[in-house]
């Protein structure tokens, strides 16, 4: 399956989050689960914010004052919501396809704030779980 090559890629590249949150529509928790099982991450979490529809700053904020400052996490959804939330915290202006994993190094939810530290697609990330 094409999921579990892209975790074995995210894998090699040491990648490690605290918490996985989800939209809960079939398709995106089914590529969580992937990523969680891969990378024997504890949690997975179901956030409604995630489902097909607008995704924002406000959102992400209610989800991250459940975690400590410095902690890593990694949220699943559709596009084009993903693209923009990445787009609102960092300034950069992407394009994210399906399968796409882009980090955002931030410890705030303002806009602009954040430094965006990478963008893979799924070709880059399948290629690095090939050879694993």
């Amino acid at each position: 399956m094409k999921m579990e090559r892209e975790a074995r890629g995210m894998a090699r590249l040491g990648l490690k989050w605290d918490c996985i949150y989800s939209s809960p529509y079939p398709r995106a928790l089914e590529t969580a689960q992937i990523v969680q099982k891969t990378l024997g991450l504890p949690i997975l979490e179901v956030a409604e914010g995630l489902a097909c529809g607008y995704f924002g700053l406000g959102a992400l904020q209610e989800l991250t004052t459940r975690h400590a400052s410095r902690a890593e996490l990694l949220f699943v959804g559709h596009e084009p919501h993903l693209s923009l939330l990445v787009e609102q915290l960092s300034g950069a202006n992407i394009e994210m396809k399906k399968g796409s994993l882009a980090c955002v190094e931030t410890n705030t939810s303002e806009p602009d704030a954040g430094i965006l530290r990478f963008l893979l697609t799924p070709s880059q990330l399948v290629c690095l779980g090939e050879n694993t």
